[in-house]
């Protein structure tokens, strides 16, 4: 079959010598087209025919898939999440509003008819025992609860299937759903909580009272309770994130706290008491964040969070990285902490659901072959985009991280008793605080003179040829994350694997690494080491921030010999490029 080739073809075969096509219906879709694939004819036994005919009836296919998922759409999330049995893809608020509308339906239970001849209170103590034993079950095992949010999923349009008592089946249906989701849990808690409102209610109507607590879903217009108990999972977000922007800032705040409001307001609801949350809503957070991919505001911006989690899903995308997931507990327990001490009635245990952090990856530093083979590469960089070259070449020979290095300015480079150092600090010449400069710890502020090695390659040469009262690499630019070394630290992680050097245990930081372990190995002690990178200081470390100090901080950076790794010298280089002085 020289001219037509099955294989080109797929979903192409014959049937009582008619050429037919076929198609799998997609995942997403099998729970309204019910045929676990598409078949059409194309009435034709010719080959020729068959495979002009192919693409038109794929084509014609892909547009019935097409179709459905556009009716679904058009049915809104909550009819399209019951029809493909994904709750997953409901909100809390969706969740909630499908409560309801079961809710809604049960109103004679609430209002139950007494003729004369019953005594109201015999009925009521019958609802009350009733309710007793229904949240003793619900307390050992969720059983009632579970049971009406399967029946509430079945009457709502969920496909079901029988339920099974060993090799028997029974006529009860189980809805075709994931129990696992948070989505599942959260319907059993609404249940739960409505059965509990329903038997006060009933026993209020038939005693004409009314004693039931307010409730926001089913019982609104009830009793308040004091004004520690009405407070919300939104007045707390409010308040906490006022606080903490007035001591660390809306962009800190931002950063650090922005996803995990999201996800508290969107796995607890934002109209949650705050008194309700305890251990089990802190590890529905922790579940949810678990499966969260990463960057998921970003990726998809247009998404709920729960709906971003079912199309990373889809996508294979997976979660959080079990650290960033320790990072945003321990948040929590920040907010919960702080709550507690507040007037909010919060106390909750949550021992064990934050981690220990443990690194993921163990980093090294580069090795003296890795180290020429990266200079030898960024070599082309000396005077096309010499901050390329020489941030790297400081992060070696000084130890600095590379937000101290990127934010230099030209003054910062100054002579003390002779002796070439790097100042690195927040405060300028003068003394007066640099406002786009920060620094991680007090003891990162230090003078650290420069080894000969940066200066026999042309350092002060480069660094003479800069604005004076400018920065030292005024090509780098700040970015919202407020520092300069953000699109810088991405470009060389992106220029390493272009070398190859691709492996996770090898990345800018790596430097500093290496740095603490050149002084290890040329025995320089431990308190000149922490002072020349800025480490906590301990014992007499402290002192070496001082200008006094960099003698000794000279003779020791000066025996380090980096196993024998030196840059090219200057007398191989090209002219320094000058820069223009700006007139004054």
């Amino acid at each position: 079959m020289s001219e037509f080739d099955v294989a080109k073809y797929p979903g192409l075969y014959q049937r009582g010598g008619v050429w037919c096509v076929r198609k799998v219906v997609p995942v997403d879709l099998r729970h309204i087209e019910k045929r676990r694939q598409v078949r059409l004819s194309l009435k034709t036994s010719d080959r020729r025919e068959a495979a002009e005919r192919y693409h038109l009836k794929m084509a014609e296919i892909a547009e019935g898939f097409k179709k459905l998922r556009a009716d679904l759409r058009a049915q809104g999330t909550i009819k399209t999440a019951l029809q493909t049995g994904r709750l997953e893809l409901l909100g809390r608020a969706e969740v909630e509003k499908l409560v309801l509308e079961w809710w809604g339906g049960r109103e004679g239970l609430r209002k139950p008819e007494v003729d004369e001849f019953t005594d109201p209170r015999e009925l009521v103590t019958s609802i009350q025992e009733e309710a007793a034993h229904q949240a003793e079950q619900m307390r050992e095992r969720g059983d009632i609860a579970v049971r009406m949010a399967d029946q509430l999923l079945v009457g709502a349009g969920v496909a079901a299937y029988p339920r099974r008592v060993g090799t028997m089946r029974t006529a009860s249906l189980d809805p075709a759903v994931d129990r696992n989701t948070e989505q599942y849990r959260y319907l059993c808690e609404l249940v739960g909580r409505a059965l509990r409102q329903e038997s006060i209610l009933a026993s209020d109507h038939l005693l004409a009272r009314q004693d039931a607590v307010q409730d926001r879903l089913f019982n609104p217009t009830g009793v308040r309770r004091g004004a520690a108990e009405a407070r919300t999972v939104r007045d707390l977000i409010a308040e906490y994130r006022k606080e903490r922007e007035a001591l660390r800032g809306k962009e800190s705040t931002a950063r650090k706290y922005g996803l995990l409001f999201r996800v508290m307001e969107e796995v607890w609801g934002a109209d949650m008491p705050v008194q309700s949350i305890g251990r089990q809503q802190c590890i529905e957070v922790l579940s949810f964040l678990q499966r969260l991919p990463p960057n998921a505001m970003k990726r998809f911006p247009r998404l709920t969070l729960t709906q971003a989690i079912a199309r990373g899903e889809a996508k294979g995308l997976g979660g959080l990285a079990s650290n960033t997931v320790g990072s945003y507990m321990q948040g929590l327990t920040a907010i919960l902490r702080w709550a507690e001490n507040g007037d909010w009635g919060v106390k909750v245990n949550t021992r064990g659901l934050v981690a220990t952090r443990k690194p993921e990856v163990k980093r090294r530093h580069f090795n003296p072959d890795e180290l020429r083979k990266l200079f030898a590469a960024l070599e082309t960089f000396r005077t096309t985009d010499p901050a390329k070259y020489w941030v790297p070449a400081l992060a070696v020979f000084t130890g600095a991280r590379a937000g101290e290095i990127c934010q230099l300015r030209t003054e910062d480079i100054v002579d003390v008793e002779g002796v070439k150092c790097l100042h690195i600090s927040e405060f300028d010449a003068r003394g007066e605080r640099v406002a786009d400069k920060r620094l991680k710890t007090a003891a990162s502020e230090r003078f650290v003179p420069l080894h000969s090695a940066l200066i026999d390659a042309g350092f002060l040469t480069f660094a003479e040829g800069q604005d004076p009262r400018g920065r030292l690499f005024p090509d780098l630019k700040r970015t919202t994350k407020t520092n300069y070394s953000h699109d810088f630290s991405k470009w060389f992680g992106r220029f390493m694997e272009g070398l190859g050097m691709d492996g996770r245990d090898l990345v800018f930081h790596s430097f500093r690494h290496g740095f603490r372990q050149a002084c290890r190995d040329d025995k320089v002690s431990e308190e000149t080491s922490r002072a020349l990178g800025g480490w906590a200081a301990v014992s007499q470390a402290s002192r070496y921030g001082d200008r006094g100090a960099v003698p000794v901080l000279a003779s020791a950076i000066q025996q380090l010999t980096f196993w024998g790794f030196r840059l090219p010298t200057s007398s191989r280089l090209p002219p320094a490029r000058k820069r223009a002085r700006p007139s004054r």
